[in-house]
C-alpha cells in the first residue's frame, strides 16, 4: 500500500511540502497552518464533500448488490444465456464503480503557489517533433525561450520529420536540434524511441518533455521544480490544457480526470504521467532503462514502471501549457484508440494485478483504467441492445413485474448518480459517462486489437499532423454509423412493438427507460461528431498559432 498516510494521522515529509509548503516559501498562513497540524491542504474544507461521497458510495454498494441478487433471482429460464449476459455486464459495472469509487474517495490537493526549488537543478527540455506544422513547432519553441529558470537550462528539438526548416529555426533560437532521419539512426518505437535517442543526447538532472504543439507556461519550471526535492519522486505532471471548442463537444478538457482522478491517483501517488508538460528526473528514468517502447505511447507505460519500481509521482493541479486537441470525430477517434490500445495490451499481457513490484493499491488504481475501457466498450452497449431485443421479440429478461425491475433500478441508479457527483468534485461526471460509452465501437474494438499484439505493435500515428486532415475522405456519419444504429434502434423499435402487438405495454414501458437512457448516453458523441463547433476567438488554434483560419 502506499505510504502516504490519510488526514487523521501525520503528515508525511514530502506531504507536509508538497501539499502545503511552509510559510518562509510563501505559502498562505492557512496552508502552513494546516501542516503544522498534520493535515492536508484543503483537507477541512474538503470534509463535507468527501463525507457525502462515502456515505453515496456505500449506500451504491448495498443497494447494487441488492440490484444483482435481485437479478439472479428473477432472470427468465427460457432465455439463460441472455440472462447470464445482463447479470454479467450489470456486475461489470457495479465493480467499476467500486474500484472507482475506492480510488476516488480521498484526493490530495495543492495550492497553486509550489514549493521553492532547493537548489538550481540542471535541466534538459525535450520538444518531439514528426512533421507538425512548423508554425505550430514555432509557437512552442518561442514559448521555451521564454521559460523563467535560473539554473543551467537546454532545450531539445527531437525531430524525427527530418525538416531542414525546423533546423534552422531550432538554431537561430539557441537551441540543439537532433534528428535521428538526418543522423542515420533507425528511427524506432515512435515518440518513446526519439525521447530515448534525446537521452543519449544530454546529461540533465531533471527533463521536462513537451509535446510539438504544447506551448509552456514561463513559470512551468519554477512550478514543478519544487516537488522534485523528495528523492523517491520521479516526475511531476501538471494538469493539460487544451484549446477547445465552446462547450467541449469531445470533451478533450478531460474534467473528470484532470479535475478529479488525478487527485486521487496523487494521494496513492500513483498520478500518470501524460506524455507533455510533465517533468521526470533523469535518474528516475535511467532506473527503468529509459522510456518504455512496448506500447506505442510511452507516457502510461513508463508511470507503470516507475512505479512497479518503487517511485513516486506528484500532480500539479494547474494548468502550465496550452495545447491543440483533436477538434473532429476522426481525430479523437485515433486518440482515443491509440489510448485503448495501450491501455488494454498492458491489461491483456501485463496485468496491474499480477505485476511484480506494485503495491496493492496501486494495481487497483492501474486495474481500473483497463476495466473502464472494457465495461463501456462491451458491457454497457451490450445492456443498450437489450431493450431492441425485447421489442422484437416479446420476451422479457426477468419473470419479476416490471414495475418492481423499475423501482430497484431506479434506486440503484440514483443512488450512484448521487455519488459519481460528488466524487468527481462536480466535474461533469455525466458528460466523462456520455463520451465514454458514446466512443465504445473505438474502445470495443481496440481492446480486440490488443489481444493481438502481446509482442509486436501496431503503427503510431501522430496527432496533429501537417496534412493528416486532408486525408479523411469519409464523412463523420460513418464514424459514428454503429452508435446512429444503437439509436435508431431503441428509438424506432418501441413504436413497432406498439403497432404490431409483439410485446405487452408494460413490458414495452420498462424498457422504453432504459432505450431513453441509451438514446442520451449515446447522443452526445453523436451530436458532437456531426455538429458544426464555434470557438472563441481568442482560443481559436488556428488564429493563436499564426496560421489563417479554415473556409
Amino acid at each position: 500500500m502506499s505510504d502516504v498516510p490519510g488526514p487523521t494521522r501525520e503528515a508525511h515529509p514530502a506531504e507536509s511540502l508538497a501539499d502545503a509548503p511552509a510559510q518562509r516559501d510563501g505559502a498562505t498562513p492557512e496552508a502552513a497552518s494546516d501542516a503544522g497540524r498534520g493535515r492536508r491542504f484543503r483537507d477541512k474544507e474538503d470534509a463535507a464533500r468527501r463525507l457525502k461521497a462515502q456515505l453515496l458510495c456505500v449506500l451504491t454498494m448495498v443497494t447494487g448488490i441488492g440490484y444483482l441478487a435481485w437479478i439472479f433471482f428473477a432472470m427468465n429460464p427460457a432465455h439463460p444465456l441472455l440472462g447470464i449476459g445482463f447479470l454479467m455486464a450489470e456486475a461489470a459495472c457495479l465493480t467499476l464503480f467500486a474500484c472507482a469509487s475506492s480510488t476516488m474517495w480521498h484526493l490530495r490537493f495543492k495550492p497553486q503557489e509550489s514549493p521553492k526549488p532547493d537548489r538550481d537543478y540542471a535541466v534538459d527540455v525535450f520538444v518531439p517533433c514528426c512533421g507538425e506544422p512548423i508554425e505550430v513547432i514555432a509557437k512552442t519553441l518561442h514559448a521555451c525561450k521564454a521559460i523563467d529558470w535560473s539554473g543551467p537550462l537546454a532545450v531539445y528539438v527531437l525531430d524525427d520529420g527530418g525538416s531542414e526548416e525546423l533546423r534552422g529555426l531550432t538554431e537561430s533560437l539557441g537551441f540543439t536540434y537532433r534528428s535521428r532521419k538526418l543522423e542515420g539512426v533507425e528511427r524506432r518505437d515512435a515518440k518513446a524511441g526519439n525521447l530515448n535517442f534525446g537521452l543519449g543526447c544530454c546529461s540533465g538532472e531533471l527533463l521536462l518533455v513537451l509535446d510539438a504543439d504544447q506551448v509552456p507556461h514561463a513559470n512551468i519550471l519554477r512550478a514543478l521544480a519544487g516537488y522534485m526535492r523528495f528523492p523517491r519522486v520521479a516526475f511531476v505532471q501538471s494538469r493539460q490544457s487544451y484549446l477547445v471548442p465552446e462547450g467541449d463537444p469531445f470533451f478533450n478538457e478531460d474534467r473528470v480526470f484532470y479535475g478529479a482522478v488525478q487527485l486521487a491517483m496523487d494521494s496513492h501517488d500513483t498520478v500518470i504521467a501524460c506524455g507533455s508538460a510533465v517533468l521526470y528526473r533523469r535518474e528516475a528514468l535511467d532506473d527503468i532503462g529509459g522510456f518504455a517502447i512496448w506500447n506505442l505511447v510511452e507516457d502510461l507505460t513508463t508511470s507503470y514502471h516507475l512505479h512497479a519500481r518503487g517511485w513516486k509521482s506528484f500532480y500539479y493541479p494547474y494548468p502550465l501549457s496550452d495545447g491543440l486537441a483533436p477538434d473532429d470525430i476522426w481525430g479523437v477517434m485515433k486518440q482515443r484508440g491509440q489510448w485503448a490500445l495501450d491501455t488494454m495490451r498492458l491489461f491483456f499481457w501485463d496485468n496491474p494485478l499480477v505485476k511484480k513490484g506494485l503495491p496493492a493499491r496501486k494495481r487497483l488504481n492501474y486495474f481500473l483504467i483497463g476495466f473502464t475501457y472494457l465495461t463501456c466498450g462491451f458491457f454497457i452497449p451490450f445492456l443498450f441492445l437489450i431493450p431492441p431485443w425485447v421489442y422484437v421479440t416479446g420476451s422479457s429478461v426477468i419473470v419479476r413485474p416490471e414495475i418492481e425491475f423499475a423501482l430497484v433500478r431506479a434506486f440503484y441508479f440514483l443512488a450512484m448518480i448521487g455519488a459519481m457527483r460528488y466524487l468527481a468534485c462536480g466535474e461533469s461526471s455525466a458528460r466523462q459517462f456520455q463520451m465514454l460509452v458514446g466512443l465504445f465501437p473505438v474502445y470495443a474494438l481496440n481492446t480486440l486489437r490488443a489481444l493481438r499484439y502481446r509482442r509486436g505493435k501496431p503503427q503510431y500515428h501522430v496527432n496533429n499532423k501537417k496534412g493528416a486532415k486532408k486525408k479523411r475522405s469519409w464523412p463523420a456519419a460513418v464514424a459514428v454509423l454503429p452508435q446512429l444504429v444503437v439509436v435508431a434502434l431503441n428509438l424506432y423499435l418501441p413504436f413497432y412493438a406498439i403497432a404490431m402487438h409483439t410485446a405487452p405495454a408494460r413490458v414495452i414501458a420498462a424498457n422504453a427507460l432504459v432505450s431513453i437512457l441509451a438514446i442520451w448516453t449515446l447522443w452526445n458523441a453523436i451530436e458532437a461528431a456531426l455538429g458544426r463547433h464555434n470557438w472563441a476567438a481568442e482560443r481559436h488554434p488556428m488564429q493563436f498559432y499564426g496560421l489563417p483560419e479554415p473556409g
